[in-house]
């Protein structure tokens, strides 16, 4: 067989070790068989038959590329649906430039057609084209980010003393003309004392708080107990979960789940949640998540939320910048959520209304 040429089948068992050495060699984290058991086998969503939706590219009985989509639950509308996300793409340096990604993500595409609604993603720059040029549907997302150290977190994005001066005056300013005391913030939003306490897992009881929350949003990733203590296992990540309860109450009115990033010297909101009229609880898991990156000396916090929720209004006054513009600027890429439909009807109600955070994506 030609080193240009390739064929592509299902995964197999006996494949584990080969797969786990690509994604080591592509990727800048490690990956290791516990690690892919938690991933794909005891996904709470579910692991298609014996082998999954998993396919790989060979070469002379060598895998040089990979593909997955991994099922998830999601609310739509009035009704819970299964849906897909494409997981872990992988081609080998030395085969690149092939057309691997494009033929598995195409035959991933047949063969889901009858097991989920749709496929969804937030691809990286440069899976994104590939995914676009084959029908998937494009929406803008938004990230916001506070700078704590304007200096030291500027130039993580470029390396340009006068940009970088241009951007701290301009960030200054700004924060400036729309600063409140976080004291007026209070009188003016819904909600009652809440203690936030630092845990090491989601308690069962957060499933009393996900049917009373879920009501609120028209399109969201199923939040239940099982889904979050899977979603934030230590085999996946470093995690702090934080969980707010009512001071009258004591039931869990909101939660927090923050992961630090050590490239951008970063602290990142993965997850947060509170019930309707909580808005005070929100304050306080912002502030939570602000004090621990001022206390840890970090230079950002990160946040990815639907510009239409009352959060992102939170956000934008509590000092938080939105993206857009800045990445504009920057000549960055801006990620997108990106939608694949696998029934007869072209068009999938609520994609305007997804509620996402970095808990969304699988890399964050």
């Amino acid at each position: 067989m030609n080193k240009k040429t390739f064929s592509i089948r299902r995964f197999e068992k006996s494949d584990l070790n080969e797969v786990i050495q690509l994604l080591n060699l592509s990727f800048k984290r490690q990956f290791w068989p516990e690690w892919w058991n938690w991933k794909y086998k005891i996904n709470p969503a579910g692991f298609w038959g014996e082998k999954g939706d998993i396919w790989i590219a060979e070469n002379m009985n060598k895998v040089v590329g990979h593909l997955a989509v991994i099922p998830v639950k999601i609310k739509l509308g009035a009704k819970t649906v299964t849906v897909a996300q494409p997981v872990d793409a992988a081609t080998h340096l030395d085969y690149r430039g092939l057309g691997i990604f494009k033929t598995l993500l195409k035959k991933i595409c047949s063969e889901a057609q009858n097991r989920y609604y749709f496929l969804f993603g937030f691809p990286n720059e440069f899976s994104y084209r590939p995914l676009q040029r084959l029908g998937w549907k494009t929406f803008g997302i938004v990230e916001f980010l506070k700078f704590l150290n304007y200096d030291r977190a500027l130039r993580s994005f470029v390396n340009n003393s006068l940009v970088v001066w241009s951007g701290k005056m301009a960030l200054r300013a700004l924060h400036a003309s729309r600063h409140v005391s976080s004291s007026l913030h209070l009188k003016k939003y819904t909600g009652g004392p809440v203690e936030i306490q630092k845990v090491e897992n989601f308690p069962d009881e957060i499933d009393d708080f996900w049917k009373q929350a879920r009501s609120e949003y028209e399109t969201i990733i199923e939040r239940t107990a099982t889904f979050l203590n899977w979603r934030f296992s230590k085999c996946f990540g470093d995690y702090q979960i934080y969980i707010a309860r009512s001071i009258e109450e004591r039931n869990i009115v909101g939660y927090l789940v923050l992961k630090k990033t050590e490239t951008r010297n970063a602290l990142n909101i993965v997850d947060m949640l509170a019930l309707l009229g909580e808005d005070k609880c929100v304050l306080n898991l912002i502030d939570t998540a602000i004090t621990i990156g001022k206390n840890e000396g970090l230079d950002l916090i990160h946040c990815r939320l639907p510009p239409w929720h009352k959060y992102a209004r939170i956000l934008y006054k509590l000092g938080f910048n939105r993206l857009g513009r800045t990445l504009r600027w920057l000549k960055m890429y801006q990620y997108r959520l990106v939608v694949y439909p696998l029934r007869e009807e072209d068009k999938i109600p609520g994609m305007h209304e997804w509620f996402y955070t970095l808990a969304d994506t699988d890399d964050v």
